[in-house]
């Protein structure tokens, strides 16, 4: 025989399968995009680095010297 608590019972259960069913079939989150300044900025483009002959660092040929004493990198 049907009852009160049964029905009740059942609905609970069903509302918990779809409830569960729906957890599962969430879809992945969306990486999130990082901004700076409200709008992309350009990349520039890719270059060697170069090693100052005095000291050994690694600079980019147009940006300047190492900044230390007699670099032949222009500063």
């Amino acid at each position: 025989m049907i009852t009160i608590p049964k029905i009740v019972l059942v609905a609970l259960l069903a509302f918990v399968v779809w409830h569960v069913v729906r957890w599962l079939n969430k879809p992945a989150p969306k990486p999130v995009r990082r901004r700076t300044a409200g709008r992309a900025q350009p990349q520039g483009a890719i270059e060697d680095l170069v090693a100052c002959r005095t000291c050994g660092a690694y600079v980019a040929p147009n940006a300047g010297g190492c900044g230390k004493s007699g670099c032949p990198q222009p500063r």
